[in-house]
């Protein structure tokens, strides 16, 4: 192992955000940990730079571990002149800190930090590891943003191209998605490595105790479910609101707990919108640190994403999140490794399209489940087996070895 590898490691999100503090500060501070001296830039949202005292406290707790955290503003509209705006304020960034402490390798984390990390790297004589987030360019086909075949969707394919065909290594989310890339022409001729690493998860923080669901869940006369994370675009609440109207009828009573930092008129609308009556559900937004035992008041968890190109390639962390804390998954088919594991370790329900039907056999499924005292341990061993952050960790600094 080469010791000690500097690592540029840049991502278009904030270390603020709920990605950030799910996804990227654990993953670098176990890296670090690993033995990789991480300087970190991330895109905060103004909402976080705007409470100083927290953006102090994880700057500190990244210093901690190590780790140089360079914070740069996020920008939102417009679109395209803000995002290049923060892709030069990337670059720029990085040049910069080249002079202070060299690196060896760029680690290139989401569409746009790829971008930074491919102008980036060859600049600085480093290694270029993109770390695909999915598959963008059709992701935002699926979501509405764009029309298949438009010069956005064709401009940022040929941009993704270029990633894959510059990168020394490449990090896909899942085993379908790395089949996809590995596909690729320039990728078959370098020879490029492709590792899986999925949207991994703290299971020292989702952490349940004993084996079975939390008492909060299982004393009460009412079906508890959780939906964590975004809404609208791919992630179809309104669908969602239609199948827990029809689990309704199955249970008798329901509860949808809705996890969310998006706007609350956005979650009535799209709730309204699936048939759910205003008094099945609740939204909150809270500290990241908080979820786990809020989630653990529920007896199951939702993920309802767009069918289309892309949803093969994603790595959904809130369903590592809902089985590391003993939760099934409630999921629509197709969605990254995840129909595989739910029928081979029975974590889940796989709802088959949008009909009544499949929706009313959906809930007689997880009834069943229920009642099953060796779910919650199954579904903590599918996060430990697929969602664990250190394994991961450790493939990626295989791979940091493999490239220098």
């Amino acid at each position: 192992m080469t010791p000690s590898p500097k690592v540029l490691y840049v991502v278009y999100w904030g270390a603020g955000e709920p990605l950030g503090q799910s996804l990227v500060v654990p993953a670098v501070k176990t890296l670090a940990a690993l033995g990789a001296k991480i300087t970190l830039i991330t895109f905060e949202k103004p909402h976080d730079l705007n409470q100083p005292g927290y953006i102090s406290n994880i700057k500190q707790s990244l210093s901690d571990n190590g780790i140089e955290w360079l914070p740069q503003r996020y920008h939102k509209q417009p679109k395209i002149p803000a995002t290049v705006r923060d892709i030069a304020a990337g670059v720029v960034q990085s040049l910069a800190s080249r002079t202070k402490r060299g690196f060896d390798i760029v680690h290139a984390r989401t569409f746009v930090g790829g971008l930074i990390g491919m102008v980036v790297a060859p600049l600085i004589g480093a290694r270029y590891v993109y770390h695909n987030e999915g598959f963008y360019p059709d992701e935002q086909v699926d979501g509405g943003v764009w029309k298949s075949g438009s010069y956005p969707h064709r401009l940022a394919r040929r941009l993704e191209e270029r990633m894959y065909s510059r990168a020394d290594g490449i990090i896909a989310m899942s085993f379908r998605g790395k089949r996809e890339i590995e596909r690729r022409e320039k990728v078959i001729s370098k020879m490029t490595p492709v590792i899986v690493v999925p949207s991994c998860v703290d299971l020292e923080l989702f952490h349940r105790n004993g084996s079975s669901l939390s008492e909060a869940a299982l004393t009460t006369q009412t079906l508890r479910l959780v939906y964590s994370g975004s809404v609208g675009g791919r992630y179809i609440l309104d669908r969602v609101g239609e199948f827990v109207s029809e689990a309704a009828k199955e249970f008798g009573g329901v509860h949808l707990d809705v996890l969310t930092r998006a706007d609350k008129a956005l979650v009535e609308t799209m709730l309204s919108q699936g048939g759910l009556d205003r008094n099945l559900w609740s939204v909150t937004a809270m500290p990241y640190k908080q979820m786990p035992e809020r989630i653990s008041r529920s007896q199951a968890g939702l993920f309802f994403l767009a069918q289309g190109i892309s949803e093969h390639g994603c790595s959904p962390t809130k369903i590592g999140e809902y089985w590391a804390m003993g939760l099934p998954v409630i999921t629509t088919p197709n969605v990254s490794d995840t129909d595989d594991i739910i029928r081979r370790l029975k974590v889940g329900v796989i709802v088959e399209d949008h009909s009544v039907k499949s929706y009313r056999k959906a809930a007689y499924e997880l009834r069943g489940l229920l009642d099953d005292a060796e779910l919650a341990t199954r579904c903590r061993r599918a996060a430990e087996e697929h969602y664990a952050l250190l394994p991961a960790c450790e493939r990626q600094m295989a791979m940091y070895d493999s490239i220098l």
